[in-house]
């Protein structure tokens, strides 16, 4: 493993004094999550079909990118527009994807988007909630990613896609497979703070968020992460006191991870950096999980991993790889609360154990991608998450370990987390 810091970093005086308004509370934020994140699935297939059969609202130019018949700004749209297209080309959309657009799936969709764009219109801002950026041109084969402003509650989400599109399900399978690891860059803070000294990531999953794009115009050695962060920071020079949220499913779930980590290493990105992401496999190794508990201490970054009970997708892959951050465990039907856990330094043996088991293939042997059944869990038990704040999290020792005397001493021996 990495050298270990020294001593236990202080919080980000900066973030402390920060006046930012952040939700009221952790349900608001796991629904919001959940619904954006459904746009960008759903705008997999919009895209798809618009470039074969054309639809009515949406304008594919020569470069094969998106945008508005109605307006100068290419590429962005609001809930409520994107109920309008959908409806407008019901009809051509079914004969492409009938399962997406038919009975169940379609009700929940149109429910999921009504929810967004009745957001938008309590707020009583014009264009309050949309979709700024989208790239999917290389969907068959490259990380399909979006961006949403919410002036609403002044953040700027990045949303991957994840497995669940069929679009992409055979590449995004080969990349879920390659459990290898393979060393990417290490940040520069983590480096100068000898907090680790290398990371080493899931080759599948590092293989989408550093290789080179598909572009021909962008430069020989430009990167996707490259790529993502230009247009969070392009973003940010419009709206400078907005915070950033990524978030994503299943694959969608594991690229989150990961350029979330980056972006909160970043000096120019505001701070913390937020991740809750649904179903997201394992990432990294101990490096990995050490990098974010200090990047978390530093209130740099907020990690959330929204699992259902029984979802392999999340206990993947098993071998020398690490959950980080706060897991939220989604149970089916009443009676059952949700169970939240952090992979604390202090833990006994026992506890990794059960944890572990939590966690494992074994115990969660299911391999469907239901995206659909986190929205339901999450409104159930709405109750439950009311009663919690994000933020506040962090302060239960008994959840975190952060404030115990011997924590980082653990935290520097500890081989098995």
């Amino acid at each position: 493993m990495g050298n270990q810091p020294s001593a236990p970093p202080t919080p980000d005086p900066a973030v402390l004094n920060d006046d930012y308004v952040w939700p009221e509370n952790l349900y608001v934020e796991v629904r919001d999550m959940a619904s954006i994140s459904f746009l960008v699935y759903t705008f997999a297939y919009l895209t798809d079909v618009a470039r074969e059969f054309g639809l009515e609202g949406m304008e594919i130019n020569d470069e094969g990118r998106i945008g508005m018949p109605t307006r100068d700004l290419p590429r962005s749209f609001s809930p409520g527009e994107v109920i309008a297209i959908i409806e407008n080309n019901l009809d051509t959309l079914k004969s492409r994807y009938q399962t997406f657009f038919e009975g169940q799936a379609y009700e929940l969709l149109i429910e999921k988007l009504k929810i967004l764009q009745e957001k938008e219109e309590k707020a009583g801002i014009s264009r309050s909630l949309t979709l700024e950026e989208y790239d999917d041109r290389h969907q068959k084969h490259d990380l399909v990613y979006g961006m949403t402003k919410d002036d609403v509650q002044k953040r700027i989400t990045v949303v991957f896609r994840g497995t669940e599109n069929e679009l992409a399900f055979k590449s995004n399978w080969l990349s879920n497979a390659a459990f290898l690891k393979k060393e990417y860059d290490l940040p520069k803070v983590l480096e100068e703070n000898n907090v680790v000294d290398s990371l080493r990531l899931h080759s599948g999953f590092g293989k989408y968020v550093f290789d080179f794009t598909f572009d021909e115009d962008d430069p020989v050695t430009w990167r996707k992460y490259d790529e993502i962060v230009e247009d969070v920071k392009l973003l940010l020079q419009n709206y400078p006191d907005y915070k950033v949220y990524v978030t994503g499913h299943s694959l969608g779930g594991a690229l989150s991870t990961i350029v979330g980590l980056y972006l909160a290493c970043d000096p120019d990105i505001p701070k913390p950096v937020s991740i809750i992401n649904f179903a997201a496999p394992r990432v990294g190794g101990r490096n990995f999980l050490h990098a974010s508990r200090w990047l978390e201490r530093k209130k740099w970054l907020r990690v959330l991993r929204v699992v259902n009970d029984g979802d392999s997708i999340a206990a993947m892959p098993m071998t020398n790889y690490h959950h980080i951050g706060f897991q939220l465990r989604l149970f089916d039907g009443v009676g059952k609360e949700p169970k939240l856990s952090y992979p604390s330094a202090k833990e006994t043996y026992g506890q990794y154990v059960g944890r572990l088991w939590d966690n494992s293939v074994g115990k969660t042997l299911n391999l469907r991608y239901d995206h659909g059944a986190y929205r339901e869990r999450v409104d159930k038990d709405m109750l439950f998450l009311i009663k919690h704040d994000f933020n506040k999290l962090y302060d239960d020792n008994e959840l975190t370990g952060f404030y115990t005397e011997d924590a980082e001493e653990a935290e520097a021996s500890q081989e098995r987390v």
